[in-house]
C-alpha cells in the first residue's frame, strides 16, 4: 500500500483537511496530532506545519557584509523565539520518512508553496514528480474534497518565485541592515537599524510626503458665506479659465465684494440645476480593499484586519483573504452561497432580497478590474459562525454585507445646485439626496454618502438673508498617509505583496522610523532615507524593487529562472555595498546625532512637578525601567512603568494631575495610553 504524507500549513488546517476527506483516525507523535485516512490502495497521513518550519541563514559566521552564501535551516535553529517549532519539525520528519509520495496542502500562494515544498524537500530530498499540490480558496468541506479529487502537479513556478523572494529579501534585509549598524558602530554607537528590499522604498514614499509637508508654504485666501435660515451658500467667482471658484486670492477683492453685499437682506434665486445620477454598487473586496474599509469603519490597522481575516478563513467562514482579485467568478455558485447565508438569522432577509433577482435572471455581481489567478475576491462561505470575538464579528459582518451589496442595483441619487444673486454676485448652495437606496440597503450601516436637502424654491424667488461672513483661510499641505492609505499606495506602486505590505508598515513602526496615525516620519526615519539617498540610492529605488517584483512573476510563469534573477540582484547589491563600505565612517557620523537626539526625545516625558527645572525621563537600570527626574539625587521623584510593551511619550500632560502621559504599544495589539502617576484619579476604575 502506498503511503502519502499531506502537509497542512497549521494544526487547525490539518484538522479541517482530515474532517473533509473522510473517516480518519488521530494519532499523536511528539505531542503533535496527525490524522490517518485509509483507502483501498493508499494510506494518507495528514501532518501539520506551523508556518515556515525552515528559514534562510548565512553559512558564514560573524557580522560582516556582504553575505550571499545562504542555506535553509530549521527555524528553531535560527530564532530563539521559535523553539516551539521543534516538535512539529521532528514530527514531520518522522511522518515524511514513511512516505512514497507527498501532497502540499498549504495555502495556495507563494508563501504556502514555499512552506510545504521546503518541509518536503529539505527533509526528504523528494523530486518534483513525487509532490502533488492541492489548490483551494476556502477551508469548507466541499472545496477541500474537490481540491483533493483534482490534485495538481507540483507548482514549480510558484515555489521557485516564492523561494527567490525569500532569497532577495534576505540579501537586501540582512546586508543593508548590517551595513547601517556597522556604520553606526564605527562611531561608537549601538542601535538596531534595518531596511530592506521593500521596506526602504516604502519608507521613502512616506519620507517624500513628510518633506512635502515640511517644505509647504501656505497661501492665504478668503471665502464669503451667505447665511439663510435653512442653509449656507458660498460666494463663487468666475476665474480666468471660466471655471467657478469659491476662493478669492486677493484680500482687497474679498473686502470689496464683502463690503458691497454685507448689508443686503434679500437674494434672488437665479438658477436651479438638478442632476439625477446613479451611484454604482461597490466591487468585491480584495485584501487591500478590506483593509481600507475596515480602517474607515472600525479604525483597524491593516495588520490587525489581515490577522482577523486569516482567522475567519481558518474557521471556514470566508475565502482566502490574501488575494488581489476584485472578481467573483460564476463557478462559485452565487445562489448556493446566498441560500446558505439565508439560513443565518442575521442575514436571512438581505439574502432573500438578493435571491429575488435570480427569478429575473438578473443576479450578477459588479466586478472590479483587478485579477488574481490563484484566488477570487473575498467572499463568505455561508458556514455558520460561532464564538467570534467582537471585532471578528464586525469584520465578518462587513464582508457578508459587501458580498450582498455587489449584487445590488445602482442607487438613484440627485444633486441640486442653487445659485443666488446678490447685487450681481453669485452664491451657491449644494445638496445631495438619495431617491432610491437599492444597494445601500444591502450594505447598511457601512454606506457613507452625503445627505443634505435644500428647501423647495423657484427661479426668480427672493429669499431672506440672515447675514454674511468673510473668512480668511490658507491652503493646506498634503495629508499624511494613514496606515491603510500607505498600504494602498504600495499596492498602486507594485511594491511588496498583498501578504507583506501591512507587515512592512508595522516594521517601520517597530524601528521608530514612523509614529502616530496619520503617519509622521521621525527624524530617524528621515535620516535613514536621506543617508541612503546620498550614499546608496539604489536601495531606495521604487523602480528596482518593482523590477524584481515583475521578475518574480516571470519566474512563476517560467519565463525566467530563479538563478538568473538572484545572480543579477547579487551583482547589483554587491557593487552598492562595496561603495557603502568605503564611506562607512562618514555615513555613521551622519546618523549618530539623529540617533542620540531621537533616543533623548523618546525618553523625555515632560516637566517634573516636584522641583523647579527637572525633566521626567525614562530610565533603564538592571533590566528594569521607571520614570525619574533629571535632578536626581536632589529630586527623588519617581514613577513605575508597565513591564511589557514599548513606551513612548505622548508629549501631553494629564488633565487631572498634570503629570506626563505615555503610550504603550504591545505585541498583542492591545495598545493604550495612561498617566504615569499610579495614584491619578484617571485610574480609579482600573
Amino acid at each position: 500500500m502506498q503511503t502519502t504524507v499531506m502537509v497542512g500549513e497549521k494544526p487547525n488546517v490539518a484538522s479541517k483537511l482530515a474532517q473533509a476527506l473522510g473517516d480518519y483516525s488521530m494519532k499523536k507523535n511528539r505531542g503533535v496530532k496527525n490524522y490517518i485516512i485509509e483507502t483501498d490502495d493508499r494510506r494518507i497521513i495528514i501532518a501539520p506545519a506551523v508556518g515556515h518550519i525552515f528559514n534562510l541563514d548565512s553559512t558564514e559566521e560573524g557580522w560582516d557584509y556582504p553575505v550571499f552564501d545562504v542555506e535553509w535551516k530549521p527555524t528553531f535553529e535560527t530564532s530563539d523565539s521559535a523553539d516551539y517549532m521543534k516538535k512539529y519539525y521532528n514530527n514531520l520528519k518522522d511522518q515524511l520518512e514513511k512516505a512514497d509520495t507527498y501532497i502540499n496542502a498549504c495555502d495556495f500562494d507563494l508563501e504556502g508553496s514555499v512552506i510545504g515544498a521546503n518541509v518536503i524537500k529539505q527533509i526528504t530530498g523528494a523530486s518534483n514528480e513525487q509532490i502533488e499540490r492541492m489548490k483551494f480558496s476556502t477551508l469548507t468541506k466541499s472545496d477541500l474534497q474537490e481540491a483533493f479529487d483534482n490534485l495538481e502537479s507540483f507548482d514549480e513556478g510558484m515555489t521557485d518565485a516564492g523561494i527567490t523572494r525569500h532569497i532577495l529579501d534576505y540579501y537586501y534585509g540582512v546586508n543593508v541592515s548590517r551595513a547601517l549598524m556597522q556604520a553606526v558602530r564605527e562611531n561608537d554607537r549601538y542601535k538596531t537599524l534595518s531596511t530592506g528590499r521593500v521596506q526602504g522604498p516604502a519608507l521613502k514614499v512616506l519620507a517624500d510626503r513628510e518633506r512635502e509637508i515640511m517644505e509647504f508654504e501656505p497661501d492665504p485666501y478668503w471665502e464669503i458665506f451667505l447665511h439663510h435660515s435653512e442653509f449656507d451658500a458660498k460666494f463663487q467667482e468666475t476665474g480666468a479659465d471660466r471655471d467657478k471658484t469659491d476662493r478669492i486670492w486677493k484680500e482687497e477683492d474679498a473686502n470689496q465684494v464683502f463690503n458691497t453685499v454685507k448689508g443686503e437682506k434679500k437674494a434672488r434665486v437665479s438658477n436651479i440645476k438638478v442632476n439625477n445620477y446613479s451611484h454604482n454598487p461597490p466591487v468585491p473586496f480584495n485584501l487591500t480593499g478590506l483593509q481600507k474599509e475596515a480602517s474607515s469603519q472600525f479604525n483597524l490597522s491593516p495588520k490587525k484586519t489581515q490577522s482577523i481575516a486569516q482567522s475567519l478563513y481558518e474557521d471556514s467562514l470566508i475565502s482566502y483573504p490574501r488575494t488581489e482579485s476584485q472578481k467573483l467568478p460564476a463557478k462559485l455558485g452565487y445562489k448556493n452561497l446566498l441560500n446558505k447565508l439565508k439560513g443565518q438569522d442575521d442575514y436571512s432577509e438581505l439574502a432573500k432580497k438578493v435571491l429575488k433577482k435570480d427569478k429575473n435572471d438578473n443576479m450578477y455581481p459588479r466586478q472590479g478590474k483587478k485579477e488574481d489567478d490563484a484566488h477570487p475576491a473575498i467572499y463568505p462561505t455561508g458556514e455558520r459562525p460561532s464564538n467570534l470575538s467582537k471585532m471578528e464579528r464586525k469584520v465578518y459582518d462587513l464582508i457578508v454585507k459587501r458580498f450582498f451589496a455587489v449584487f445590488g442595483d445602482a442607487a438613484k441619487r440627485q444633486s441640486l445646485t442653487l445659485t443666488l444673486d446678490v447685487l450681481g454676485y453669485d452664491f451657491t448652495a449644494k445638496s445631495k439626496v438619495t431617491k432610491e437606496r437599492n444597494w445601500f440597503d444591502l450594505y447598511d450601516p457601512y454606506v457613507k454618502v452625503e445627505e443634505a436637502e435644500l428647501p423647495g424654491v423657484e427661479e426668480g424667488e427672493k429669499l431672506d438673508v440672515e447675514g454674511f461672513d468673510l473668512e480668511e483661510k490658507e491652503t493646506q499641505p498634503p495629508r499624511r498617509y494613514s496606515q491603510s492609505g500607505i498600504v494602498s499606495e504600495l499596492e498602486k506602486k507594485n511594491l511588496g505583496t498583498k501578504a507583506t505590505r501591512a507587515a512592512t508598515v508595522d516594521r517601520l513602526y517597530d524601528r521608530n522610523y514612523i509614529e502616530g496615525s496619520p503617519i509622521e516620519v521621525s527624524d530617524l526615519g528621515l535620516a535613514i532615507v536621506e543617508t541612503l539617498e546620498k550614499h546608496a540610492p539604489d536601495l531606495m529605488s521604487e523602480e528596482l524593487t518593482r523590477e524584481f517584483e515583475e521578475k518574480m512573476e516571470a519566474i512563476r510563469n517560467s519565463e525566467e529562472t530563479s538563478d538568473e534573477v538572484v545572480e543579477k540582484a547579487r551583482e547589483e547589491l554587491e557593487e552598492t555595498l562595496m561603495k557603502f563600505k568605503e564611506q562607512e565612517k562618514e555615513i555613521g557620523a551622519e546618523l549618530v546625532d539623529t540617533i542620540d537626539s531621537e533616543r533623548k526625545r523618546r525618553r523625555q516625558l515632560g516637566d517634573c512637578l516636584e522641583c523647579d527645572d527637572g525633566t521626567l525621563r525614562i530610565i533603564k537600570s538592571n533590566g528594569n525601567r521607571f520614570v525619574g527626574c533629571s535632578n536626581y539625587p536632589d529630586c527623588e521623584n519617581t514613577f513605575p512603568l508597565p513591564r511589557n510593551g514599548e513606551i513612548n511619550s505622548m508629549e501631553d500632560v494629564c488633565e487631572e494631575c498634570g503629570n506626563p502621559k505615555i503610550y504603550v504599544s504591545r505585541d498583542s495589539g492591545n495598545d493604550y495610553n495612561m498617566c504615569i502617576d499610579p495614584d491619578c484619579p484617571t485610574k480609579d476604575d482600573w
